[in-house]
């Protein structure tokens, strides 16, 4: 089994999602695991089962996703559903396929969601890149999505270390990023995953955080991460209190999530080290990543 640097150096939950181009591979070491199920109207991974039980057998937590086209979002809806089920977790993948250049509509996306649901399905789970929201959708506000009690799960692959997967767009900020394609896992190549959770660096609990995002839609606690803009009359263990987090785990969700802290934040962090206690209170403007 190999990792990337980013698994092993940033906090967080970090796993894989696979299609038959894997096949029914070694998941040994993981924790998690998203599985392609069904695409279209059209097609059903023939290696869907054998790579649940290969990942039930590791131990690890499994869900599914269902690659959208631009067919009837209804009878999308329906095959997918027959082949999953209800019990099982979903993530609907929205982008352009590559072989019949199929692109879907943002209404589309809305409508297998509904039905979905309708059906008794469990689906909270989006995954869209900033590129197709940007172009083929012509950068739409996506709170008719977020306010399906979805969450977004970004695509950039500018490397975990620019922090640029974590970018809010369309109003949305992502909570789950695919920050790769092409980390090697037990001689696979396969896309790759970060989840950062509550901030929890305990692996069993970012599990149970993301069961739980995957399932209902937020974490355990009701939380959700948002960004904090500071008023100027708070404190970072004011705030770090009543967000029921640790001031260190907020500068450090902070640093990951903008990649660079914001010029009034970064003066802060700068006064902090110089010894400014924590107590002080934030200029206004800064921009904070927090639970709330």
């Amino acid at each position: 089994m190999s990792v990337d640097a980013a698994s092993a150096t940033w906090p967080g939950l970090f796993y894989p999602d696979i299609s038959s181009g894997q096949g029914a591979m070694d998941l040994s070491g993981i924790y998690a695991v998203c599985i392609k199920c069904t695409e279209g109207t059209y097609y059903r991974s023939p290696v869907y089962a054998a790579q649940v039980a290969r990942a039930e057998a590791a131990g690890a937590f499994v869900f599914a996703y269902h690659f959208l086209t631009d067919e009837d979002p209804a009878a999308q809806a329906r095959f997918c559903f027959d082949n999953a089920g209800p019990h099982v977790g979903l993530m609907v993948d929205v982008e352009t396929e590559t072989i019949t250049g199929a692109k879907p509509a943002l209404a589309q996306n809305i409508g297998f969601v509904q039905q979905y649901r309708g059906l008794g399905g469990t689906i909270h789970l989006e995954y869209l890149p900033q590129w197709y929201w940007n172009d083929p959708w012509g950068s739409p506000d996506l709170t008719p999505l977020k306010n399906l009690n979805l969450v977004l799960v970004s695509s950039n692959y500018s490397g975990y270390s620019t922090g640029n997967g974590w970018r809010e767009y369309g109003g949305w900020h992502p909570t789950i990023w695919q920050y790769s394609s092409s980390v090697p896992l037990h001689g696979q190549q396969v896309d790759f995953n970060a989840f950062l959770g509550s901030g929890a660096t305990n692996a069993q609990e970012l599990v149970t955080e993301l069961k739980s995002v995957v399932m209902t839609g937020s974490l355990p606690s009701q939380q959700t991460w948002q960004e904090l803009v500071t008023t100027g009359n708070q404190s970072l263990q004011d705030i770090a209190g009543a967000c029921k987090m640790d001031p260190a785990t907020i500068l450090r969700a902070t640093a990951i999530h903008y990649g660079l802290y914001d010029p009034v934040t970064g003066r802060y962090v700068d006064q902090v080290f110089a010894g400014t206690p924590a107590s002080a209170k934030i200029p206004a403007g800064a921009k904070l990543w927090v639970l709330k």
